[in-house]
């Protein structure tokens, strides 16, 4: 694909994942329609399925997105990445991303009760929520990979239980984003790094001859 007509072909597919977001955000994930979305987009529904299959991969894209926009989500991948000399530091850059303002004023969005809602049944169909639950799968086993270079470079203990780490790790997430969206961020935010410091020093003890 020539230089120009790839640029085109991003530029569109970006402007289909922020209308998608706008109308998700105001409407909601039924009330949308992939119509609604391209003509905020100002693209045709041919342009739409050029990029996405249909309306459940759309949200799924969306929020690889917003990942990547809103929470350095670049970083997981370099700390997954086996020539990362310090994969930890990574991490816990990632992971601190999630006081910064955008990153927070995401949180607390009505998209993230839409997806919320999708999770836990509410709202959507069987359908987007397999999609759903199959990217946070993906992410999780991209946490996985992430443990395992962290002991590969000696900065995790040998024996640890991965899958439990992984577990503990996404608690503590799960836990900040349940209290920012209760309005606690700026409280949080003066202790983050050192609550990120002793949630390492918890997981350092989850070995698998200690479960």
């Amino acid at each position: 694909m020539p230089r120009r007509t790839q640029e085109d072909s991003l530029a569109t597919r970006k402007k289909i994942l922020e209308s998608a977001q706008r109308l998700f955000t105001r409407r909601g994930y039924e009330r949308t329609s992939l119509s609604d979305i391209a003509k905020y987009a100002g693209v045709t529904r041919g342009a739409i399925y050029w990029h996405f299959e249909n309306k459940e991969e759309l949200l799924v894209n969306l929020m690889d997105f917003i990942d990547t926009e809103k929470f350095s989500i670049q970083l997981l991948h370099d700390a997954a990445d086996p020539a990362e000399p310090d994969p930890l530091s990574k991490l816990k850059t990632c992971i601190k991303s999630m006081v910064d303002e955008e990153s927070n004023k995401f949180i607390s969005s009505s998209l993230m009760s839409m997806i919320i809602s999708i999770m836990n049944g509410s709202a959507g169909n069987d359908i987007v929520r397999a999609k759903v639950l199959e990217f946070i799968k993906a992410r999780h086993e991209l946490m996985n990979k992430i443990l395992r270079n962290c002991i590969a470079k000696g900065q995790l203990p040998a024996n640890l239980a991965i899958a439990t780490a992984a577990e503990h790790l996404a608690m503590f997430c799960v836990g900040f984003f349940h209290q920012s969206r209760l309005g606690y961020t700026e409280n949080i935010k003066k202790h983050f790094e050192y609550f990120i410091d002793r949630e390492f020093e918890e997981i350092k003890l989850l070995t698998v001859a200690s479960l």
